[in-house]
């Protein structure tokens, strides 16, 4: 018997070096088809085609909003995320009772109120759809400006600060027609102005019916994208930082219907895929980096060689294993496809040929990586046509580590489109840096303003790098992983955790610990259920730190938060040595403490 026990504790031992010593035989992610009959986010049947992870009550978990206008008027879906695996659907406010011909839609804060807003485009001349975010399940909508009372044919559009003033812009991407850019005018009003003349507005002849923007060449400035359908050939356009582009014409004469940037082999430059439709062959681009940012098509790879009708498409580490896989939405008779990377050094891929992904087929057409359940896990949307249902696909995950970044812009539009956020860390011996941008959209109509990175079995970030798109860079050290934080341009790391969701009896402000700090202390807070709150519902809690004139320097909550207790992160490191204080307001419940930074 002892010979036995000793002859397992040697096997676990060294499964354990293998496991961390990156030798041990690799195994694909596995994936559940979430078919809660009580779950109207898998259960609807529409003619979807968009599809958005947003979290747009500011409650720390990621919501929906689907786009349901492909073929017939539907009325569009926003699903709020019940913090417990599933969805509770919205049925009243204008979003989910407008109808339309909505072919998709894209989220920022065009009024920088720190509520995502929301613009959704429609075909057929029916007029496009503007809702201001109230921060809560509810948005206002907007009725006047041409950019709803435009009649184009709108295929798709993403929120962008095409000239670096601290405001997000609107550019429309019209099937058919030109393209428009309405330049947001800022205070008092937001207002939008129309330009409709420039000359890289004027390709509409080409059938475009995708757009994505993201900075290529990594000066700050966002370039674009346009996929075109038919025999045309796609374009890449530079932005040249005075409203003028630079466009480069790709040599792929075929039908086109979505794309994707991301550093799959991350050396710090965005590539590009673009999902070839007509059973044709999709095509990833390389990026050749400086001097001249050249996009380099690999025409053999697996990646590339799987002719389908494929529309969607999302970047995203499904195994958090350091690098970027890709999943593909396919239209038709073929599943999505999966491909998984084989990260430093040849970075390849390998189709996964089995499992959930591989054995669900529909006419689907977006998609979209999220960790809905917040379990460190990226998870998988995607809409389908032709009143089929959607699918969500559950990542059930294994235990490599993690780290998900929320920006917030100060002088940048505080969404922070643009941002473009470096990790890095040792994986499996190799200091591995990584880099993703926030962008409008993804794939087809798609889109999360959260970034997700993969940490391997890195016990430590080494560091982590922000490029805010108006200038400013921070560089951060020494991170721990498998959190959620919040990034701000005022120089701070912000993470919030709930460490119970145990109802506690009382409202409570514990002191901050460690006090005094250098740069970095947790405040504890626990909410109970108040008085006008029902169990399964929130309160809305603000967090804010002060210094000691009472000036607002930071705040860390500012959203509906459901009864448990929570630690909060503050990173002071950007702020000098003294006293500062931080409070909570919860309901009717206020509290003040003091702490002392001290370095």
């Amino acid at each position: 018997m002892k010979k036995l026990i000793s002859f397992f504790k040697k096997f676990y031992l060294i499964l354990l070096l293998l496991l961390f010593n990156g030798s041990i035989l690799y195994t694909q992610p596995q994936f559940t088809k979430i078919t809660n009959p009580l779950n109207s986010a898998v259960n609807d049947t529409m003619e979807s085609t968009g599809v958005s992870w947003v979290d747009f009550n500011n409650d720390g978990f990621l919501d929906l909003f689907v786009s349901n206008g492909n073929v017939v008027s539907q009325n569009n879906s926003l699903y709020l995320n019940n913090q417990s695996g599933g969805f509770v659907k919205i049925t009243t406010g204008a979003i989910v009772n407008d109808g339309g011909t909505s072919i998709g839609g894209t989220w920022g804060d065009f009024n920088n109120d720190v509520n995502l807003d929301l613009f959704v485009t429609n075909r057929n001349s029916f007029g496009n759809f503007l809702y201001i975010g109230n921060g809560d399940t509810t948005f206002t909508k907007v009725t006047t400006g041409s950019i709803v009372t435009d009649m184009p044919n709108s295929n798709s559009s993403g929120w962008t600060d095409v000239n670096r003033d601290g405001l997000v812009d609107l550019f429309m991407i019209n099937f058919t027609q030109n393209d428009l850019l309405y330049l947001n005018n800022g205070l008092p009003n937001f207002t939008f102005t129309k330009i409709d003349t420039a000359a890289f507005l004027n390709d509409g002849g080409n059938f475009s019916i995708d757009g994505q923007w993201a900075d290529y060449n990594n000066d700050r400035f966002p370039d674009f994208f346009v996929g075109n359908a038919g025999t045309q050939n796609d374009f890449v356009y530079k932005n040249n930082g005075n409203l003028t582009f630079t466009k480069t014409i790709l040599n792929d004469a075929r039908a086109t219907l979505g794309a994707s940037w991301g550093d799959y082999n991350n050396d710090g430059y965005l590539d590009l895929f673009t999902s070839g439709y007509l059973n044709q062959k999709s095509r990833l681009y390389i990026n050749g980096g400086p001097p001249n940012y050249d996009m380099l098509p690999i025409d053999t790879g697996i990646v590339s060689n799987d002719p389908a009708n494929s529309v969607g498409s999302c970047w995203g580490d499904f195994d958090n294993d350091g690098d970027l896989d890709l999943f593909v939405a396919n239209d038709g008779t073929l599943s999505g496809f999966l491909y998984l990377n084989s990260g430093y050094p040849n970075y390849a891929f390998t189709k996964v040929t089995t499992g959930t992904i591989a054995g669900n087929i529909a006419n689907s057409f977006g998609c979209a990586a999220g960790d809905f359940d917040n379990d460190g896990q990226l998870d998988i949307y995607v809409a389908n046509r032709l009143n089929q249902k959607n699918f969500l696909f559950h990542n059930d995950g294994n235990s490599n580590n993690w780290i998900t970044i929320s920006c917030t812009g100060v002088t940048s539009n505080k969404a922070a489109i643009g941002t473009k956020v470096r990790v890095k860390a040792i994986i499996n011996g190799n200091a591995i840096w990584q880099m993703q941008e926030i962008t409008p959209q993804s794939g087809y109509n798609s889109q999360n303003l959260w970034l997700h990175f993969g940490l391997s079995s890195a016990v430590v970030i080494d560091s982590i790098k922000v490029e805010w798109i108006n200038g400013l860079t921070h560089h951060f050290t020494n991170v721990q992983p498998n959190e959620h934080i919040t990034i701000s341009e005022s120089g701070n790391i912000i993470g919030i955790s709930q460490n119970s969701n145990e109802i506690p009896e009382d409202f409570s402000l514990l002191q901050n610990y460690p006090n005094p700090f250098n740069p970095v202390t947790k405040i504890r807070f626990n909410i109970p259920l108040l008085g006008e709150v029902s169990e399964g519902r929130g309160v809305f809690v603000q967090l804010i730190i002060y210094d000691a004139l009472g000036r607002i320097i930071e705040t860390i909550a500012n959203r509906e938060m459901t009864a448990g207790s929570y630690e909060a992160r503050w990173d002071g490191s950007q702020f000098a040595s003294g006293i500062y204080f931080y409070s909570i307001n919860a309901g009717n419940y206020s509290l003040t403490k003091k702490m002392i930074l001290l370095k």
